[in-house]
C-alpha cells in the first residue's frame, strides 16, 4: 500500500495496460488445436520461429503464456529516506509485504543514525531479508528467502506455539513457577508479528505467480484464508502478550485462584485450540466444529464471570487488573472461534464439486 508509487522493475519490462483479444481455435494435422499469438507481443519479446514459450495453468483454469527469452524480473522499491524521515519502517514493511526482491534506502546526504536504527528494526521484525550494500548514502536490502520454499502451515504452527507458550507460562507463574519464565515476552511477541508478515508476503507472491501457488499447494481462496488466519493469530498474540505483561507486572496483586474463572478456562482453551490446529489439514469438519462450539460456550462463561466480578468487593486496582486478565482470555477464546470458522470455510471450499 505504502510503496505503490516507488516500484520499479529491473531486468525486465512492465506492461502498461492489459488488453483482451479474441482468437479462434484452429485444427492442424487433423488433431492438433492451435491458436495464433499477437504479432506485437512476438516483437516485444523478440521471439522467432523455433523459440520456446512456457504455458502455466492457473487455479482458475486460465492459461498464462510467458516468454522464456525474457530475463528474470526482479522488483525493487526505492525509498528516499531524506524525503521520508518519518514512517520509514512502515514504507519498508509495505515494500516487503508487496513482494519486493530489493529494498533500496537512499539519501543525497549521509544516512542518519535514526534511519539506520529503523533499518535494523525492520530486519529484526522480518524474515529472509539481508543487507547487501551498506554505504554512507545507500543501504540495499535483498531477499534471500524463496517464498515458495516454506509451507504456509509452518508459520501458522510457529505462531500457535509462541501464543500457547506465552499463555501457559503466564498460568505457570501464577501457579508458583519462577517469574523468569516471562523474561522474553517482547521477543516472543516480535516473533509472532514477524511470522505474520512472512506469511502475508508469501500469500502475495502466490497470488502474483502461479509457480509459487503450485509449490505452496494452495489456490487463491486458500491462500487468502491463510492470510486471515495469520491476522487472527497476531491478534491472539497481542492478547497473550497482554496477559503475560499483566502477570509479570501485577503478580502480587492478582488474587484469582488457578481453579477459579477465568484462569481455570486457560487449560480448556489450550486444549480446544490444539485440536483446531492439529486438524487444520485433516479435513475433519466435525472435530473442528465441535471445538468451535465448546470455545463459544467457554467464552460465554467467562463473560458471565466478568459480570459477577464487578459486584464483588475489592480495590479498584485489583478489580481492573483481574478484569483485564479475564478480557484477554475471553478474546483468546473469541479469536480461536474465528480461527475455527476460517478452517471450516477452507475445508468446505476444498470439497466443492463442479457440474
Amino acid at each position: 500500500m505504502y510503496c505503490s508509487y516507488i516500484w520499479e522493475y529491473i531486468e525486465g519490462s512492465l506492461l502498461s495496460e492489459y488488453s483482451t483479444e479474441f482468437r479462434k481455435l484452429q485444427v492442424t494435422g487433423g488433431s492438433t488445436v492451435i491458436v495464433s499469438l499477437p504479432k506485437n507481443w512476438i516483437k516485444e519479446n523478440q521471439l522467432k520461429k523455433g523459440d520456446l514459450v512456457s504455458i502455466e495453468e492457473l487455479s482458475s483454469g486460465d492459461l498464462r503464456l510467458s516468454s522464456n527469452q525474457s530475463r528474470v524480473t526482479k522488483r525493487i522499491a526505492n525509498i528516499d529516506c531524506c524525503e521520508h524521515k518519518e514512517g520509514l519502517k512502515d514504507l519498508m514493511i509495505g515494500a516487503y509485504l508487496s513482494g519486493a526482491d530489493i529494498i533500496r534506502v537512499f539519501c543525497n546526504d549521509k544516512i542518519s543514525r535514526k534511519t539506520r536504527s529503523d533499518i535494523r528494526e525492520f530486519l529484526r521484525d522480518t524474515r529472509g531479508m539481508e543487507i547487501e550494500i551498506d554505504g554512507e548514502n545507500e543501504v540495499r536490502i535483498i531477499s534471500i528467502l524463496n517464498p515458495a520454499e516454506l509451507r504456509l502451515q509452518v508459520s501458522v504452527n510457529r505462531m500457535y506455539i509462541l501464543i500457547s507458550s506465552l499463555v501457559n507460562d503466564s498460568l505457570d507463574v501464577l501457579l508458583g513457577e519462577p517469574i523468569d519464565l516471562l523474561s522474553d515476552i517482547e521477543e516472543r511477541e516480535r516473533q509472532i508479528d514477524a511470522r505474520r508478515l512472512l506469511l502475508e508476503r508469501q500469500v502475495a507472491a502466490s497470488l502474483q505467480f502461479p509457480s509459487v501457488e503450485r509449490k505452496l499447494e494452495v489456490d487463491r481462496f486458500t491462500a487468502m484464508e491463510h492470510a486471515n488466519i495469520a491476522r487472527i493469530l497476531e491478534r491472539m498474540g497481542d492478547h497473550a502478550t497482554r496477559l503475560a505483561n499483566l502477570v509479570n507486572d501485577n503478580l502480587k496483586a492478582i488474587k484469582i485462584k488457578p481453579n477459579e474463572m477465568p484462569l481455570s478456562s486457560i487449560p480448556m482453551w489450550a486444549k480446544e485450540l490444539k485440536i483446531i490446529v492439529h486438524n487444520m489439514y485433516t479435513k475433519d469438519l466435525k472435530i473442528i466444529h465441535s471445538a468451535k462450539i465448546r470455545l463459544v460456550e467457554l467464552r460465554k462463561n467467562i463473560e458471565d464471570e466478568e459480570d459477577e466480578l464487578w459486584t464483588g468487593k475489592g480495590s479498584a486496582e485489583r478489580l481492573l487488573c483481574e478484569f483485564r486478565i479475564s478480557e484477554s482470555i475471553r478474546r483468546l477464546c473469541a479469536y480461536s472461534v474465528n480461527f475455527a470458522e476460517i478452517l471450516l470455510n477452507m475445508l468446505m471450499h476444498n470439497q466443492l464439486d463442479t457440474i
